[in-house]
Parts: structure tokens; C-alpha cells; sequence
């Protein structure tokens, strides 16, 4: 999302991060060097995952999901270095688009590790969202 800014700053667009993680390992693993153009929230108690629907998996969604072991062969074979396990490998996310009005235009909630809403599908969602009277 960081490489669309622009293209969310066009449609006045607005990105909120949230992550259960904590500060020092956020900064420390998946930030470093990283400018966030963006709020990131902490939610420790994982309150708004369960509030949006994101549950949990399993040993076989969290670490053996081949959707999740061909994206880290992706990220890695594109530089990208391991950065060892979550501290709950098991707390599934989501990626959601809200509309002006509040609601909730586009949903997708995880159904393992490895299944992420393209970057390109979240832009379209959110420029189908932001272009309604």
C-alpha cells in the first residue's frame, strides 16, 4: 500500500493500519527503515478483530498453507528477508474498505495465513467506493 500512496492520495483515500503486535517488535522486524505513511493502531487485546470478523486458524492455515508458502517464496526470491513468526501465528486478518457514508464497501477476511486481498483489488474496491454519489 505504501507504493500506492499517490494513487489513494487521487481518490482522497485514507489508510489505517491496525496490528495486535507489539511496538518494539513492529519497529524492530517489520518497520525497520520502513517511512509508514500511514496510522498504525495497536490493538494488543485483538478487540477490533473479533469486532470485524477475523478469527482465527489453525497449525495447517497458520504455517503449512501453500497460498502462504508461495508468498514468502515470492517476497523472498523478490529480496524480501524471513522475519520468523508472528506472536500469534494463529490470529487471522482482513483487509476492508470503508465508504465516506460508513459503511463497509469491500470486506476480505482471512481464511488462512497466506490469503491476502490483492493490493490492485483494494485499490479497485476503494475507487469503486469513493466514486459513488
Amino acid at each position: 500500500m505504501i507504493k500506492q500512496k499517490d494513487r489513494i492520495d487521487r481518490l482522497n483515500g485514507a489508510v489505517l493500519l491496525i496490528s495486535y503486535d507489539e511496538i518494539a517488535l513492529l519497529k524492530e522486524k517489520m518497520m525497520r527503515d520502513l517511512q509508514l505513511p500511514y496510522p498504525l493502531l495497536l490493538d494488543p487485546t485483538k478487540e477490533t478483530y473479533g469486532r470485524w470478523g477475523m478469527g482465527r486458524t489453525n497449525v495447517f492455515g497458520a504455517m503449512l498453507s501453500p497460498s502462504l508458502n508461495v508468498r514468502y517464496l515470492k517476497l523472498m526470491l523478490h529480496g524480501e528477508k524471513f522475519l520468523g513468526t508472528a506472536p500469534d501465528m494463529f490470529q487471522l486478518g482482513g483487509d476492508f474498505v470503508v465508504d465516506p457514508d460508513g459503511r463497509i464497501s469491500f470486506a476480505h477476511v482471512m481464511k488462512n495465513n497466506g490469503d491476502r486481498a490483492s493490493v490492485e483489488t483494494i485499490n479497485s474496491a476503494m475507487e469503486m467506493s469513493l466514486k459513488r454519489p
